[in-house]
Formats: C-alpha cells, structure tokens, sequence
C-alpha cells in the first residue's frame, strides 16, 4: 500500500492511497499535517475510512486508489496557504492482514466494535418498539440510548456515524429499509475479518 501526497489544482493538498496487495484493502488511517504557518503547534488530525462500515462500501481492490482531501494550511499573510499531507498509520485487509503500528491497528478495530455496539442498539429500539415509555419518541429513544454509549473516545472520529444515521432515518420515518439497512451493517461488520467480536 503506499500513499503519495500531491497538490490538486486548486492548490489543496490531497492523498492518494493505492492498494498494492492482492488482497481487497477495507480500511486505513491517516495522520494529516496542516503546516503552520506560525511556530505554535497544531493539533494532531486523523482520518479513518472503512469499506466494512460504509452503506454501500467497496473495497479497495490491487492498484486501485481513493483520493482523500487534505486540505490547505491558510497563513496570516496575504495569498500564502501551504497544502495539507499525509502520512498512512495503519491498514486492515479482506483477509484480516494489516499494516502498521498495533495501536492504530486496534484503534480501527475497536471503532468496527463500537459502531457494531451502536448498531445493535439502535436494532434493539427499532425491534422493540412496544417496549418504550409512554409518551418517548422512537427518536428520542434511540438518540437517548447512543448519546450514552458515546463516552467511548478514539483519537480519531470513527468512519461511520451510528448515531447521525439514525437519526436521519428516523427523521424520514421508519419502514422496513431502515431496518435492513442496520441489519445489513451490523451482518457486514460480523463477518468482516478480523472478528469484532
């Protein structure tokens, strides 16, 4: 797997990430240096992407890429900007394999298992719909019950967020594709390797 930062045409920083294993790559984490035009330090930026926790995600197949939007560092001065890099942390492959240090590594795994602990959640609401207090919204319910499960923190915002999900398909009211789409990424995340469980 390699990642080459370049500059689009609009000056931006962006990162190409190819695949150069046989095996479908499913996801990976980036560190992203906005440089500063001035001596204090800037945060540190993380971005992840996971084929596995996407609604309709693709993998990365052998040499083939996805771009990622770095963005610009913008400076005090007039027309001055420096554009955005990135340096690649860890990877996880179809088959389970991965690459980088263990820390980013689990970290990716252990936002498979949280998004996996929301989506079950938010099945459990959904399937027991009776079972709720008179007078709560479903949407309340479920925004409820995930707001407590958000304690959890990861250096970086895992790449599928259960609850704004939800949210949005409450908002458009529930039918049976709310519920197979849930039922579909909490099934995609169970049978993706390595186990989240």
């Amino acid at each position: 797997m390699t990642l080459t930062s370049r500059v689009d045409s609009n000056g931006t920083g962006e990162a190409l990430i190819t695949n150069r294993k046989a095996v479908p790559l499913t996801a990976y984490l980036i560190q992203i240096f906005l440089e500063p035009c001035n001596p204090s330090p800037r945060p540190e930026v993380f971005r992840a992407w996971d084929s596995v926790a996407t609604p309709g995600g693709a993998p990365v197949a052998q040499l083939q890429s996805r771009t990622e939007p770095l963005g610009i560092a913008h400076c005090n001065k007039v027309g001055v900007s420096v554009p955005g890099r990135a340096e690649l942390k860890a990877a996880i492959y179809e088959d389970g394999s991965s690459f980088g240090e263990s820390k980013w590594v689990n970290s990716l795994l252990d936002c498979r298992r949280f998004e996996l602990e929301q989506i079950e959640t938010v099945l459990t609401k959904l399937r027991g719909q009776a079972g709720r207090a008179p007078g709560k919204s479903l949407e309340a319910d479920v925004n409820e019950a995930l707001a407590a499960q958000e304690k959890k923190s990861f250096a970086f915002s895992c790449p599928l967020d259960v609850r704004e999900l939800a949210m949005q398909k409450l908002k458009a009211g529930i039918d049976a594709h709310t519920l197979e789409l849930f039922e579909g990424l909490r099934k995609t995340l169970l049978s993706s390797r390595p186990s989240p469980r």
